[in-house]
């Protein structure tokens, strides 16, 4: 498979972004914006290449 199909586009470093891992070992990123704004669908279609909350995650300092 190519890593467009793997990828999650914009979700991979969004701070909205949580991954979830089903009891088959699927994974899914939920959006938190979801929540609270119901433009945004709780499990986008993925890769997701353009979103109004997008919002990239600050790398971590070590």
């Amino acid at each position: 498979m190519s890593a467009e199909i793997n990828s999650p586009g914009l979700c991979a470093d969004c701070i909205h972004a949580r991954v979830v891992r089903s009891d088959r070992n699927s994974v899914f990123y939920f959006c938190q914006l979801a929540l609270t704004d119901p433009r945004f669908e709780k499990y986008p279609r993925l890769p997701v290449l353009s979103c109004a909350g997008y919002e990239q995650r600050k790398p971590s300092s070590e």
